[in-house]
């Protein structure tokens, strides 16, 4: 091998991280689809958003026994560390991560709670004709409810907006940096470039993820009333 560069292939995602992100990914543009045109509206909407609580509830358990890439608290980095990293971006010089990058981590983190507002705040509203409702419909001041499906509407369009600007980086990080972020998240290895070696990455037992999914799942069933389980 020559150049002072190794080109290794190493581990960065393990797999309850994958299956989060992709089936996450199809369920809340489902969401946001249907919302928006009204395609499987009355029959998907409401079940879906559902499942979507029951996704994010699993990722925040695995974002506290999971792998250590995985963890939550990774994510919350110094600000300055993010823009440092951006700017490094646009120069073309960013580094490679074994994991979530400084900016990487907080749009992790602002993604989560735009979407986690808009599954949570579905659960105490209707459709203006009031078709669909909530699992918790009309268990708070209905002036409260009205805000909140205003605020519902306002956020899907703020969602919209964000997961634009997360599909453009992904195709910037590649065309700017050379870093291919899609195919890690596919089949959780990435091609790594540097010299140095990958950072230690401890990875959990896929067994506890799956007990974990199973755990979430029940728990959304008897809070939302599944019976189909």
């Amino acid at each position: 091998m020559t150049g002072s560069k190794s080109t290794n292939y190493t581990r960065i995602w393990d797999v309850w991280i994958r299956v989060f992100h992709w089936s996450f990914a199809a369920t809340v543009i489902f969401m946001l689809v249907s919302g928006e045109t009204g395609f499987l509206f009355f029959d998907w909407h409401q079940p879906v958003g559902e499942f979507v609580l029951a996704l994010l509830l699993f990722r925040i358990c695995w974002g506290f026994v999971g792998s250590s890439n995985a963890r939550l608290i990774s994510l919350f980095v110094n600000p300055l560390s993010a823009v440092k990293h951006l700017v490094h971006l646009l120069r073309g010089t960013v580094s490679q991560e074994r994991g979530h990058n400084a900016a990487g981590g907080w749009a992790v983190l602002v993604m989560l709670l735009l979407i986690a507002f808009q599954a949570i705040s579905g659960l105490f509203i209707a459709d203006e004709d009031e078709l669909i409702e909530g699992a918790f419909y009309g268990s708070i001041d209905y002036d409260i409810s009205e805000r909140l499906l205003h605020m519902h509407h306002l956020n899907a369009k703020i969602l919209m907006i964000v997961i634009g600007i997360h599909v453009f980086m992904v195709f910037f990080y590649l065309v700017r940096a050379g870093h291919n972020l899609i195919t890690p998240m596919i089949t959780g290895k990435m091609r790594w470039l540097g010299a140095e070696p990958a950072r230690v990455v401890k990875f959990a037992n896929p067994a506890l993820g799956l007990v974990l999914l199973v755990a979430c799942l029940v728990v959304a069933a008897v809070v939302f009333g599944w019976k189909n389980i």
